[in-house]
């Protein structure tokens, strides 16, 4: 109907019609939902990742992901014009065979993605591996403040509490995830902030590695596991008749208790190096449960989590330098940098991508369907619709943009974020050793409109993954918390 309606329109000159032939125009609409539909799902999955406790595999797997849908966007951006200038060639009397044009749309549209490809793999290798050896501390730094926040050990003053005093469901939201993309780049790379993640390093490396360890259960856990092996020892031992008995190299005593036999010195120091716990910790073959592990924890995960933290705070506390080229940190201050680096980028790209091809697909529509509706009305608002049909996506994309930069959730609402705000009024991003040409206030305002258009966005986002591409994890697969 709609073809037979633009064909009688043709004599029409006042009447705005497709570039493209009607199939080549409903075959690009076609890609570019496709598109929009993975891109917004992959923007789900991207808030899923930074509101939970990753790994740099994780975020190298992401950021793969991310680049392949900007090449994507890119190389579609050249399909639309390739074929708008073949058709301008043909109206011209300017025909090129069949073959030859898929062959250069085809050419163009990878020579695109491949560029673009490389492209954004080069901002973001480049701000890695420029970055400061204090940048790459602190980022690390940063992380285990984010994780601290996520796994509720830590609070943020000023940001909504939940029902029970705490804040995980805060960072579980749309809305929380999206703040805290943003947030591990803004304190690693703003000097003000430094001093906040340097006093809380120990404990939030400690909450860390309990988190990693499973917590108080995972912990008994490998309690048990170390029990039972000594147990399998025991049992090996008591079968020996002999008066003495080597075991692990020193001569013990045959025919002991099991308890005797789990308190000996070499049996302990056995221990010792399988729970990770410090020469002066004894431990005992049994532990009541009826106190909800309180004995436990107290006697012998909390002297192994010190002793944890003493083996890797150092470690965190190196000179910057060693976080630098060539330095003994330099990989691990890479695997931070970028895990700092990529989720802001990628959302930022994810958001452009996805309102710049939204905008493409409304004109896509538009224009035939003003084109089809003039033939039966002439109503000013369709005439003025047909003859700028790009007028109206771009306006409603910069009414977005502009929503998102005034607009509030429950986080930019809060407290904490206005002190935020007021504190990088005028202060310096500093990621590599040049001179940034963003401000604080300035990268924040962009964080902000980037936060809120993904945390209004995410429910439809992640409803579009779960349903539509059944699912599809882009590369990570969620662990609990």
């Amino acid at each position: 109907m709609t073809e037979r309606v633009i064909g009688e329109l043709s004599p029409h000159p006042a009447i705005k019609r497709p570039t493209l032939p009607l199939w080549q125009n409903a075959l690009v609409i076609i890609i570019t939902l496709t598109y929009l539909i993975c891109e917004l799902a992959f923007n789900s999955r991207l808030l899923d990742l930074v509101g939970s406790l990753s790994t740099p595999d994780d975020i190298h797997s992401m950021e793969r992901y991310g680049r392949a849908l900007t090449a994507i966007a890119a190389a579609l951006l050249v399909l639309q014009l390739v074929l708008a200038g073949n058709a301008w060639l043909k109206r011209r009397g300017i025909d090129f065979p069949l073959l030859y044009v898929a062959s250069m749309v085809f050419s163009l549209c990878l020579l695109t993605g491949v560029v673009t490809w490389q492209t954004v793999e080069r901002v973001i290798e480049h701000q890695v591996a420029q970055s400061t050896g204090e940048f790459r501390q602190k980022s690390l730094l940063a992380q285990l403040y984010q994780q601290s926040l996520i796994d509720g050990h830590q609070t943020l003053e000023g940001i909504p509490l939940d029902p029970d005093g705490g804040q995980r469901q805060t960072w579980t939201s749309p809305s929380g995830k999206a703040f805290l993309a943003m947030l591990p780049l803004l304190m690693s790379s703003v000097s003000r902030y430094h001093q906040l993640l340097e006093s809380e390093a120990a404990q939030n490396l400690r909450d860390s590695i309990s988190v990693q360890e499973g917590g108080i259960l995972g912990y008994y856990k490998a309690w048990l596991a170390a029990r039972t092996e000594i147990y399998k020892d025991y049992l090996d031992y008591d079968k020996i008749t002999q008066t003495e008995v080597r075991y692990h190299g020193e001569i013990i005593p045959a025919r002991l208790d099991w308890e005797a036999f789990f308190m000996l010195e070499v049996v302990q120091n056995r221990l010792r190096d399988r729970l990770s716990l410090p020469r002066q910790s004894r431990i005992r073959p049994e532990y009541p449960k009826d106190d909800a592990l309180k004995q436990f924890a107290l006697q012998l995960q909390a002297p192994h989590l010190d002793y944890a933290v003493q083996q890797q705070l150092p470690h965190l506390q190196a000179a910057l330098a060693s976080y630098g080229a060539g330095g003994v940190n330099e990989k691990q201050g890479e695997d931070a940098a970028r895990a700092v680096i990529v989720p802001p980028i990628a959302l930022m790209f994810s958001l452009l991508g996805a309102l710049t091809h939204l905008a493409k697909l409304l004109y896509l529509l538009l224009l035939p369907l003003s084109a089809a509706l003039l033939y039966i009305t002439s109503w000013r608002p369709v005439r003025l619709l047909n003859r700028h049909p790009l007028t109206f996506p771009v306006l409603l994309i910069c009414l977005l943009l502009g929503m998102f930069s005034v607009m509030n959730n429950s986080i930019t609402a809060s407290p904490a974020y206005h002190a935020l705000r007021q504190g990088l009024q005028g202060a310096d991003v500093a990621i590599t050793g040049e001179p940034s040409t963003l401000s604080g206030g300035t990268l924040l305002r962009v964080i902000h409109a980037v936060s809120i258009g993904q945390s209004y966005s995410y429910p439809l986002n992640h409803a579009l993954r779960e349903n539509l591409l059944m699912g599809f994890d882009f590369g990570y697969e969620a662990r609990e918390n």
